[in-house]
């Protein structure tokens, strides 16, 4: 009697322990759905703020280092963030108002002179001196009609040129959000830190890993990109002032800015210059500059770029090309720094995932 009074007891408590588990099983489904929708739901209202947000975030980490400086100048925590996004500001706000509007400029002027030299004829008569030229040249003309490509150039121009000036007013609401953001990350950091670390369902190790992955991405692709930018954009001014091309340390600046876009580069400056030279008869001068820019001005990109990236970012040329390309498609601009941070985080989301893996099977 007593012998079935256990079974039955043991039995009664299976039951209850299956129920118990059955319920919990329930709980953590509907905590979870109830999570992904206000998470979704989160997305949605932060949408219009997720460049804001990014921007932000690059500049906190990238000026750090310099709002620490002001703080031990400047005791008053609110004061000093002012100071600090002020500097980033200038900083940002310099080279934008000088380099946009004079890279309009002359891409105008050089518009009007390329449609002042075939319309003249003076194009049809350097073709003339060189046969594998013209021979491009007229298969072009048969089949293009130079003078409609012309005029859709000088509107597409013109429309480039408008819509900056309409976009001007989001680009300033987006400027002033970002910075007002920024502001909150430099004076708060402390606090926003403590927040998301005790948020994120991972030990102080693997929160202090993902932040580490984060901030050294951020630095590898921003710090490695302008400092390629700048050896990329000396080395095509310096041959640009040596062949005399006119405004020679303006489109260096502009190589340099496009270094930093995946797929564009220095060549959509010195390519369109050296063939410029060529068909204007400066055939050598043409040439030395092609040469220069294939292998001296591209080839720092290759033998700088991993060297300074290899000490923070240990990706593989290929997902990193992927992550860039891929990021600026998704997220504009700010892609070029967001695009690797993510794929940085699942690599890094995998590897706390393999390590505890690991540990449950000791």
């Amino acid at each position: 009697m007593k012998k079935s009074d256990s079974t039955r007891d043991r039995l009664t408590e299976t039951s209850s322990k299956a129920e118990f588990g059955s319920q919990l099983g329930l709980t953590n489904l509907a905590l979870l759905s109830l999570t992904i929708l206000a998470l979704l739901l989160c997305y949605f209202i932060a949408k219009p703020f997720i460049a804001s947000l990014a921007w932000a975030a690059a500049f906190a980490i990238l000026g750090w280092p310099l709002h620490r400086k002001i703080c031990h100048w400047v005791p008053y925590s609110t004061l000093a963030a002012t100071l600090s996004c002020t500097v980033i500001a200038l900083v940002v706000i310099i080279p934008s108002a000088v380099v946009i509007p004079g890279a309009i400029e002359e891409a105008f002027n050089g518009y009007k002179l390329i449609r002042a030299q075939i319309e003249s004829g003076a194009w049809d008569q350097a073709f003339a001196n060189h046969v594998w030229i013209a021979t491009t040249w007229d298969w072009l003309r048969q089949r293009l009609d130079i003078g409609d490509v012309l005029q859709r150039a000088g509107s597409a121009l013109t429309t480039l040129s408008t819509f900056a000036v309409k976009a001007s007013v989001a680009r300033i609401v987006e400027f002033l959000m970002t910075f007002l953001f920024l502001f909150y990350f430099l004076r708060d950091r402390d606090t926003l830190l403590v927040s998301i670390r005790g948020l994120l369902p991972m030990t102080p190790t693997e929160t202090g890993r993902v932040f580490g992955v984060v901030s050294d991405t951020i630095y590898a692709t921003v710090y490695g990109k302008v400092l390629v930018g700048i050896v990329q954009g000396v080395l095509g001014g310096a041959m640009f002032w040596w062949l005399d091309i006119p405004a020679a340390w303006f489109w260096a600046v502009v190589m340099g800015l496009m270094s930093i876009i995946p797929l564009l580069g220095p060549p959509i400056v010195w390519g369109p210059a050296a063939l410029l030279l060529m068909l204007n008869g400066e055939l050598g001068e043409g040439v030395l500059l092609l040469a220069w820019g294939v292998t001296i001005v591209g080839l720092a990109d290759n033998f700088l770029y991993p060297i300074v990236v290899g000490k923070y970012l240990r990706l593989h040329t290929v997902p990193l090309l992927i992550a860039l390309i891929g990021g600026v498609l998704v997220f504009g601009a700010m892609g070029l720094f967001l695009g690797p941070v993510i794929l940085a985080l699942a690599f890094v989301s995998l590897q706390i995932w393999r390590d505890r893996s690991h540990e449950l099977k000791k």
